[in-house]
C-alpha cells in the first residue's frame, strides 16, 4: 500500500500543476472560514468589551426604571434608600441642554444627581472632586468636554453656563456653574447609557429648579455587597411596589408593576445572550459559505478525476490498488481544504484585528476557534473528496487506459 507521505507528495505535485484551479477551488473554504473566524472573534471581543464596561460601572448596583411619568418622587427614593440591604440611593433627573463656555455653545446630556451617585456608578474622576448635596452651583463635566469640545480648554475652577428647557414656564432657563471636577474614563457608563466623557453632572436641587420637574424616571441604588445585590434587588422591588399600591398577590406579575429593576448580573446575562445569538446567526451565514465551498471542491475533484482517467489507469497498471487511488484523491481534497482553511484563518484574524481597531475594542482571540477551523477544513476535505475518490478507485484500469 502506498504510504501517506508519498500520497501527500503526489497530491501536492498535482495541485502545483493546476495552481489557478486549486486556488479558485479553495476560495470558497477561505471565505467561509474567514467569515466564521472573524464573526466568532469579534463576537467574543464585543462580549468581553461589554462585560468589562458593565463591571467598571460598579458591581453591586441596582437600577430602577419608571414605566410612566409622575411615579418616582423623593418619597420613593427614600423607600429605596431605607430598604434592607441597600447602602445608598440616588435619583437621576436628565435632560439635553446647551453648555456655553467663552461664547461657544454645544449640546450635551445634563444629569441632576445626588452626592451618592459617584460611588454608586463608580464614576472615575480625572481631576477635581464630585459635587455634594449641599452645593447648588457646582458642576462636574466630562473629560472630552473639558479638553476637546471647545476651542478653549475648560479646567477646574472655570465656569460654564448650562441652559435647559423648563416644562412649567415653557422657557429656557440658564444658570452659571463653577466646574468643580472633571470625570474621565476610556469606557462608557453602561448604567445610564451615556459616555462619562461627554456628560455634565449638576446638583439635583439645581436641576429640579431649572427643569421644573420633581419626578424621576430612574433611581440608582447600591447594595451592601456584591453577594447581596440580587437580594437587595428583590427587596427594592417588593418595598417600592407596596409603596406604589401594588397588592401582595400581584408582586410576581410583571405587567402589574409600573417599574422594572435591573442589576449587573442581569445586564451581563442579557448582553451575553444577545452576543451569542448574533454570533450564531453570523456563524450560520459563514457556514453556508463552507457548504458552498465543499460543493465546489467536490465538483472540481470530479472534473479532475475525469481529466486524469488515463493517469488513474496507468497507476493501476503499475500496481496501485483501489485503496491507494482512493487515498490519493482524498488527500488531494484534504490538502486543498487545509490550505483554504489556513488562508481563511489568517484572513479572518486580519479582518478581526482591523475591525477591532476601528471599533476601538480589545481583540479577544479564541485559539479553540482557530483549531476548530482547521479541523473543520479537514472534515470538509474528506467529505468533498470521498465521492470523487471513490469514482476514481472503482475505475477499470483497462477502460481507463483506453481513454484518449
Amino acid at each position: 500500500m502506498i504510504s501517506l507521505s508519498h500520497s501527500t507528495k503526489m497530491a501536492a505535485e498535482s495541485l502545483k500543476s493546476a495552481k489557478l484551479r486549486s486556488g479558485l477551488t479553495a476560495l470558497g473554504i477561505i471565505i467561509g472560514i474567514a467569515a466564521v473566524i472573524a464573526t466568532f472573534t469579534l463576537g467574543a471581543s464585543f462580549g468581553a468589551y461589554f462585560s468589562d464596561q458593565i463591571s467598571s460601572s460598579g458591581s453591586n448596583y441596582v437600577m430602577i426604571i419608571s414605566h410612566k411619568e409622575n411615579l418616582f418622587f423623593d418619597r420613593q427614593v427614600d423607600v429605596v434608600r431605607n430598604t434592607r440591604g441597600v447602602d445608598a440611593a440616588s435619583p437621576v433627573l436628565s435632560a439635553t441642554g446647551a453648555v456655553t463656555f467663552m461664547g461657544e455653545s454645544k449640546n450635551f446630556s445634563i444629569y441632576g444627581v445626588s452626592e451618592a451617585y459617584e460611588e454608586i456608578s463608580a464614576l472615575p474622576m480625572y481631576d477635581g472632586v464630585f459635587i455634594t448635596d449641599q452645593e447648588t452651583s457646582a458642576a462636574v463635566i466630562g473629560k472630552n468636554i473639558s479638553q476637546d469640545e471647545f476651542k478653549n480648554q475648560i479646567s477646574t475652577r472655570g465656569s460654564i453656563q448650562v441652559t435647559v428647557y423648563n416644562s412649567l414656564t415653557q422657557e429656557n432657563v440658564t444658570r452659571t456653574f463653577s466646574v468643580k471636577g472633571i470625570a474621565g474614563s476610556n469606557q462608557s457608563n453602561i448604567i445610564q447609557g451615556s459616555d462619562y466623557n461627554t456628560a455634565v453632572y449638576v446638583p439635583l436641587s439645581a436641576m429640579k429648579e431649572m427643569t421644573g420637574n420633581s419626578d424621576y424616571r430612574m433611581i440608582f441604588a447600591m447594595a451592601e455587597s456584591n453577594e447581596t445585590v440580587q437580594e437587595a434587588n428583590d427587596e427594592i422591588k417588593k418595598s417600592l411596589a407596596r409603596n406604589l399600591g401594588v397588592s401582595e398577590r400581584n408582586l410576581d406579575n410583571e405587567n402589574l408593576i409600573p417599574f422594572s429593576t435591573m442589576n449587573q448580573a442581569e445586564i451581563l446575562e442579557q448582553v451575553s445572550s444577545m452576543t451569542q445569538t448574533l454570533q450564531l446567526f453570523l456563524i450560520a451565514i459563514g457556514g453556508i459559505s463552507l457548504v458552498v465551498g465543499s460543493v465546489g471542491i467536490m465538483n472540481i475533484m470530479i472534473v479532475t478525476v475525469t481529466e486524469r482517467t488515463k493517469e488513474i489507469g496507468t497507476f493501476k497498471a503499475l500496481g496501485y490498488t483501489s485503496n491507494d487511488i482512493l487515498l490519493l484523491f482524498i488527500i488531494e481534497s484534504v490538502v486543498i481544504s487545509v490550505i483554504g482553511g489556513a488562508a481563511g484563518t489568517v484572513l479572518g484574524l486580519i479582518i478581526s484585528y482591523v475591525g477591532a481597531f476601528f471599533l476601538g475594542i480589545a481583540l479577544s482571540l479564541s485559539y479553540g476557534a482557530i483549531a476548530a477551523a482547521i479541523v473543520i477544513s479537514i472534515f470538509i476535505g474528506i467529505f468533498a473528496g470521498v465521492y470523487p475518490a471513490k469514482r476514481a478507485a472503482d475505475m477499470n484500469p483497462v477502460d481507463a487506459l483506453r481513454t484518449v
